[in-house]
This record gives structure tokens, C-alpha cells and sequence, in this order.
């Protein structure tokens, strides 16, 4: 390999990183998802690879091949260096740039548990009342979808809740000197980890698709909001779009999911599926 272009490839491991992280969270996620056990052999297979090329990048061995193996040009590269890439800070969300960021608990440093756990618990003050028949009246097949999310979005954040739980158990392990016991729950922890970002990036592509499929019936002449106009009424919440029109509200709410989505650069399975 040439010297420019191992220069290159050491200058930008952060970047680097960041792709074999993307590639690793998508056979991930469709391992979760199926049930073909010889198609979860091989993902497992692919995810090993990922994490040897990850040693092999902080050894300084990562080569020319290995970055077409996940689709990056030396290019690339160099317009990441340059700050020329696309990549987005969190001051470019319009709406997730204004939620504060809290600990799960206070056993949690990581930083994207955290980001997910507030922007889940801002989903539910701003936008959880937003899906109930008395603030959006749609078609039937549609109610009925809109209302399986409510389930989705409880069980999710019992879930990140119990990540939280678990971190607290390891620091209690460490506090007893308990090594055997702590190093057990380590391990499940980085399981868990990767199935909170998994299981969140699904909520947020089930209710992206569900919005979509709104709005696109809309444009055809659907009548699928039956009452677009109507003021939402959130309970108990300080929300901002208390006294928004339906269609205003739900509006907000796919711009925010879209960000979410975004942010977690958790891909759709069906999308993965089809590269």
C-alpha cells in the first residue's frame, strides 16, 4: 500500500470506525430479526469479520481492500479530514438539538444511552398523546396501527430501563469485589447495549412507516385523516403542539422521527436486506 494512502487511512480511523460500526449495527440487526438459522450463522460469520477489521485498523494493517470492503474511496476519506463531509453534528437537528440530554440513571456515561433515553422520554411528553383517537381519527386499518404503538413504545423503554438496571448491578458486583459475577454481567451488557440500540431503531422505522404510509395515502385522495383540522389536546404534559392542528402535529412528529432515525443510523432490516 502506498505511504500517502496509509497516512490517509490513520488519519481517519475515527471516520473509519464510524462505518464498520454502521456495517456491524446492520447484520446485527437482521440477525434479531430472522429466524433462518443458517442465515444467522453466516451474519454471526460477518460480524466476526467486522470486529477482526476493527483490530486490524488500530494495528495500522486496515488496507486499500478492506475500505472497499465497506464502501469507502479514499475521497472520502479526505473530505472528512477537510470537515467536507456530510456527516451531522447534533446542532444540525432542528428538534433534537433543543432536548436536554439526561443519564438513564446514575450508573450510565454512555453517551448514546443517554441521547436515547431522552429523546425516548421527549417522545413521550411531546408526541405520545398525539397517537390516540381522541387527537387523531383515521381510517380503520390505520387506527388499528396507530394504536399496536403504544405497546411498542412501553416496551422499548422497559427495555432501556432494564439496561440501566443492569449497569447498576455491574457497579454493585464491582463495589463487592465479586470479578467472576461482574465480568458475567459485562458481557451480557454489550448484548444488551446493542439490542437497545436495535430495538429502538425499529420502534422508529415502524412509526416512520406508518407516517409515511399517511401522508402517501393522503396525496392519492385516501381519506385517511378523518379529522385533520381538529386542535390536539394533550393531557398532563407541557407539550408544543398542544392546540396544533392534527396534521400540523403529526408533521412535527415524522420530522423528529426522521432526526431520531438519522441519529441512531440504525438502517431499516428490509433495506438492509436488499444490499
Amino acid at each position: 500500500m502506498e505511504r500517502d494512502l496509509k497516512e490517509l487511512i490513520e488519519s481517519a480511523k475515527p471516520f473509519i470506525e464510524q462505518r464498520l460500526n454502521q456495517t456491524r449495527k446492520k447484520f446485527e440487526l437482521v440477525v434479531a430479526s430472522s429466524s433462518d438459522a443458517k442465515k444467522k450463522s453466516e451474519l454471526m460469520e460477518a460480524i466476526r469479520e467486522v470486529e477482526r477489521d476493527y483490530k486490524k485498523l488500530r494495528a495500522g494493517l486496515f488496507t486499500e481492500s478492506d475500505l472497499r470492503k465497506y464502501k469507502i474511496d479514499p475521497d472520502e476519506l479526505k473530505n472528512n479530514l477537510t470537515g467536507a463531509s456530510s456527516g451531522k453534528g447534533i446542532g444540525e437537528y432542528k428538534i433534537l438539538r433543543n432536548v436536554p440530554v439526561v443519564n438513564l440513571n446514575s450508573h450510565s456515561f454512555n453517551t448514546e444511552i443517554n441521547a436515547i433515553w431522552s429523546y425516548m422520554q421527549f417522545f413521550e411528553k411531546e408526541y405520545l398523546g398525539l397517537l390516540s383517537e381522541q387527537n387523531l381519527r383515521l381510517d380503520y386499518g390505520h387506527a388499528f396501527q396507530r394504536d399496536q404503538f403504544f405497546t411498542a413504545f412501553n416496551e422499548t423503554s422497559r427495555f432501556i430501563q432494564r439496561y440501566g438496571e443492569l449497569l447498576e448491578q455491574i457497579d454493585d458486583a464491582t463495589a463487592r469485589g465479586n470479578k467472576e459475577y461482574r465480568e458475567r454481567l459485562i458481557s451480557i451488557q454489550g448484548k444488551q447495549y446493542r439490542d437497545v440500540i436495535i430495538r429502538t431503531g425499529k420502534f422508529l422505522h415502524s412509526l416512520d412507516n406508518f407516517i409515511e404510509s399517511i401522508l402517501d395515502a393522503e396525496k392519492l385522495g385516501e381519506r385517511v385523516l378523518l379529522e385533520p383540522d381538529k386542535p390536539i389536546v394533550i393531557s398532563g404534559m407541557q407539550a408544543s403542539i398542544d392546540g396544533m392542528a392534527a396534521k400540523e402535529g403529526l408533521l412535527d412528529l415524522y420530522r423528529f422521527v426522521e432526526e431520531f432515525v438519522d441519529f441512531l443510523k440504525i438502517p431499516e432490516i428490509k433495506k438492509i436486506e436488499e444490499e
